[in-house]
């Protein structure tokens, strides 16, 4: 009896044993983190246009470790040195999730220096890390960080059209923009006659500048280019293989009741900024009542509040800037009173 009752009691605290062991095991729980590791292909970087499409740096990744396997969030952090990481001096840019390597070609990584807002006559020292996060609910974690010395280049850059349309005036000429500074301007010019002649100009100075080379060509030593039209004309100019050429431009413009003179039969004609953001702009008074942009004085494309008309409250002279989308027909305006 006394060995039944032995065993029956080393088999009840086996079984406690089994449910207390099973009970206490440890949940999974994320631990504070510690952070990967991260290194830069160079320590040097010096850009310009013609990097636009070469990888100019490599950051190689170690993912940082939270205690359990875990979907982690990397975003590489770049700051100017000695701001110690600060928020109004940092920025940050997401990288894929699984990736132990992110490649940047120069234009790419131009356009993170040029955030920083460096300076593009000197080099700059920059620190690069990478921050790690697996909630909102856990604290961040960091890399090592890397130093580089960097210097971007100024991405977009224009150049001139003097002519007779604006009096030959180098200094108040309008210019064409390249926004990627890749040597290919585009813009368009407001010519006030058909056959008017104009030049090319590098700067706002007669140094140097670019007349007719012929079938296309741009010389130093020919003579002034001409329009084909009166009116609003698309220029395009490859400073690379000094060729250029002119099209028939898009134009937008108002009308509508509240645009005097117009009674929604005539339109006024905006101007487009060559900036490469696509604004057309212009300043006019207005009469309280409505009205709409359109393109190329024909009601197939049109932009107002929605599909209905944009609305002028109170008269006044007001600075329109209708800002149009890559698709040509879409677009947003602001209107604000002078």
């Amino acid at each position: 009896m006394k060995s039944f009752i032995l065993k029956s009691i080393t088999l009840g605290l086996m079984a406690m044993g089994l449910w207390s062991c099973q009970k206490d095991e440890a949940p999974v729980v994320a631990t504070s983190g510690t952070g990967g590791s991260l290194k830069a292909s160079v320590a040097t970087v010096v850009l310009d246009k013609s990097l636009i499409t070469t990888n100019v740096i490599t950051f190689t990744i170690d993912a940082a470790n939270f205690g359990y396997q875990a979907a982690i969030t990397n975003t590489l952090q770049l700051s100017p040195k000695g701001e110690n990481f600060s928020v109004n001096k940092t920025r940050e840019f997401a990288l894929d999730p699984k990736a132990t390597s992110k490649s940047y070609n120069g234009l790419d990584f131009n356009n993170l220096l040029l955030a920083l807002n460096l300076p593009t006559s000197g080099n700059s020292d920059v620190e690069i890390r990478v921050k790690s996060t697996i909630s909102k609910n856990q604290e961040p974690v960091y890399s090592n960080v890397v130093g580089i010395s960097a210097r971007p280049f100024p991405l977009t850059s224009w150049i001139y059209v003097p002519g007779a349309y604006q009096g030959w005036d180098i200094l108040n000429t309008d210019s064409l923009v390249s926004v990627t500074g890749n040597g290919v301007y585009v813009g368009v010019i407001n010519f006030t006659a058909a056959n008017s002649e104009f030049k090319i100009a590098p700067a706002k100075k007669w140094d140097l500048s670019y007349g007719d080379g012929g079938a296309g060509k741009l010389s130093t030593t020919g003579g002034n280019l001409r329009n084909t039209a009166a009116g609003a004309q698309l220029l395009t100019v490859d400073m690379n293989t000094l060729t250029w050429s002119i099209a028939a431009a898009d134009i937008w413009s108002i009308i509508g009741a509240a645009v005097p003179g117009s009674g929604w039969i005539l339109d006024t004609d905006m101007k487009f900024i060559n900036d490469g953001k696509g604004a057309y702009v212009l300043k006019t008074n207005l009469d309280a009542g409505e009205f709409k942009f359109r393109k190329n004085h024909d009601w197939g494309i049109s932009i107002g509040e929605g599909a209905g008309n944009a609305k002028v409250a109170v008269a006044g002279n007001y600075t329109l800037t209708l800002t149009v989308n890559a698709d040509g027909k879409t677009g947003t305006y602001t209107m604000i009173k002078n």
